[in-house]
């Protein structure tokens, strides 16, 4: 008797699946991504005091940082999907820690040096986020539980957001702004320890399947997308990945989506604490916003992980991307409006709009169930490196409004518009049906 994989039912075994570990080191590698980029934010004022430079030139770092961070995304990916996930994750890890490293050590002898080494650990964390995360999770992961795969890992940015805020302003007053990097870098060290150790590039090294297939198989089934493929299986292989990645009409679908989404994202986390700080409030008020809005995307995460599941991925990123808006908009007229804001009206506000961010789950998910195997890497690092544009553009966009009226709510307005042509687009995307594999029953 014939039945689909999607109808077998798994044999229930003892202990957690292989996967779950895969989980805990990309959870590591995500610490590592959102620490990398907050912890100048925390010691900027201390770095330019020592290296007695202006705002500017002190703004140089992050800004070369943030070149390498997202320009490279493309670049792990083909290397991921050539020489392996597990190699590249590592060497990812390692730049970041050499970078921070290096960064302690180096940066107080001038501006130069400052910008080099930390430009190396943008090299590194640009291996972690896009580019290789969904390959490994779709591996790991049969297709209806990719998004719960996901939503373990994701969350390991905004702790180390929660983790951060405290810790690090401790370092930095006890020991000095160069300490501080100099220990991160040395957990960034031992975590790319941990993943050497303990990662895998597949299921079949660990004579498993991928959680949530059936027990005995090696391979679950792949989502196809509802629309003929652009080149065929002869053609796909004597094309390059990078050619047949930039062939693809998802590949700049998506990248168009990725661009205007980071617009509005950028623009909200830039001056999520400036739109409370300019209602009247001090930094210490503004700031525990921020802590808050971490911990509700973190919940949210992995809500959203788990419901992607069970419904298609392209109408969730559309619902809670509009939802961003929505919330983006509503903030934009409270703080237009109210004659004296409530300091706990924008906490709800910057929380819930930092809780819709949570979506990257999905993105992530989705992004990676657009290409093959072969090319699953080097599609979604594509995808990865496209986003630089609106990395660049959101604050920018937000600070020129901002300069020209005044009034730092605007930048919510731009949240709300870009968000809400991101959603149009997302809901555009091709839709993905699951592909019936029939296996003989035992």
């Amino acid at each position: 008797m014939l039945q689909t994989i999607e109808e077998s039912t798994p044999k229930k075994k003892g202990g957690w699946h292989y996967a779950f570990i895969i989980c805990i080191g990309g959870f590591l590698t995500q610490f590592i991504v959102l620490s990398a980029q907050r912890l100048p934010a925390i010691s900027l004022e201390s770095i330019r005091q020592t290296l007695g430079v202006s705002y500017a030139e002190v703004g140089l770092i992050t800004s070369i940082y943030m070149v390498f961070y997202a320009g490279l995304s493309f670049a792990w990916g083909m290397a991921a999907d050539k020489f392996g996930t597990k190699r590249m994750i590592v060497l990812a890890c390692s730049l970041a820690a050499v970078g921070a490293i290096a960064f302690g050590l180096l940066a107080p002898t001038g501006l130069i040096p400052a910008i080099v080494t930390w430009s190396i650990a943008g090299c590194g964390t640009a291996g972690l986020l896009m580019a290789i995360l969904p390959k490994i999770v779709s591996r790991w992961f049969a297709p209806h539980k990719r998004g719960m795969g996901m939503s373990l890992i994701t969350p390991g940015a905004n702790f180390s957001a929660i983790i951060l805020g405290v810790v690090a302003p401790i370092i930095i007053a006890s020991t000095g702004w160069e300490m501080a990097y100099i220990i991160f870098g040395g957990i960034y060290a031992l975590i790319a320890l941990f993943i050497a150790v303990t990662f895998r590039e597949g299921p079949e090294e660990k004579g498993l399947a991928p959680y949530g297939a059936p027990e005995g198989t090696q391979a679950a089934p792949e989502p196809v997308i509802e629309e003929e493929r652009a080149a065929s299986a002869v053609g796909k292989s004597s094309q390059s990945a990078i050619a047949r990645v930039l062939k693809m009409p998802i590949t700049w679908h998506f990248g168009i989506f990725y661009i205007v989404y980071q617009i509005g994202y950028m623009a909200a986390t830039q001056f999520y604490v400036a739109s409370i700080q300019s209602a009247g409030f001090d930094l210490a008020q503004a700031s525990l916003a921020i802590t808050w809005g971490g911990i509700l995307t973190i919940i949210t995460e992995l809500i959203l992980g788990q419901l992607s599941d069970r419904m298609e991925r392209k109408s969730l990123m559309s619902f809670m991307v509009a939802l961003n808006a929505v919330l983006a908009l509503a903030y934009f007229f409270y703080l237009s409006n109210a004659a004296a804001p409530s300091l706990m009206m924008c906490y709800f506000f910057v929380a819930t709009i930092s809780a819709c961010t949570g979506v990257i789950t999905v993105i992530m998910t989705a992004a990676g169930e657009y290409y093959d195997d072969d090319i699953r890497a080097t599609g979604t690092g594509v995808v990865g490196t496209i986003n630089i544009v609106g990395r660049y553009l959101g604050p920018w966009l937000a600070g020129l409004v901002i300069d020209a009226t005044g009034f730092v709510g605007n930048s919510f307005l731009i949240v709300g518009i870009t968000m809400a042509i991101a959603a149009v687009i997302a809901f555009a995307m091709p839709r993905k049906r699951a592909k019936k594999s029939e296996v003989a029953a035992a």
